[in-house]
């Protein structure tokens, strides 16, 4: 990886984030909240954009991550139930947006 040219972070929406450093900057959570969880957006498809991203021009995407069965038993029901990790669950259904995976690429 070019150290400074590019950035990978997998984000999610603020309330499910568990990891303080996972946390998504001002823009990610901006187009988590408009884009990635507008219900009349195609489920899946993710987005770019060519935005200034710490003083310089940068072209970002977001990949969105929804969660599968085998995640159910961390992040699933009953929502606030400690899971196995010790991290309260979430209340995530089958299908709900649980990630998202953040590239930043600097020109």
């Amino acid at each position: 990886m070019a150290k400074g040219d590019a950035e990978v972070k997998v984000t999610a929406p603020p309330d499910l984030v568990r990891n303080r450093k996972a946390r998504p900057d001002a823009w990610e959570a901006e187009i988590i909240k408009t884009k990635l969880l507008d219900p009349q957006r195609p489920k899946g498809q993710s987005y770019s954009a060519v935005v200034d991203t710490n003083d310089r021009p940068a072209f970002r995407i977001m990949v969105p991550e929804y969660y599968a069965a085998s995640c159910l038993a961390c992040h699933g029901s009953p929502k606030g139930e400690m899971d196995i990790t010790g991290y309260p669950k979430e209340g995530g259904k089958l299908g709900d947006l649980g990630a998202v995976i953040s590239i930043t690429l600097y020109h």
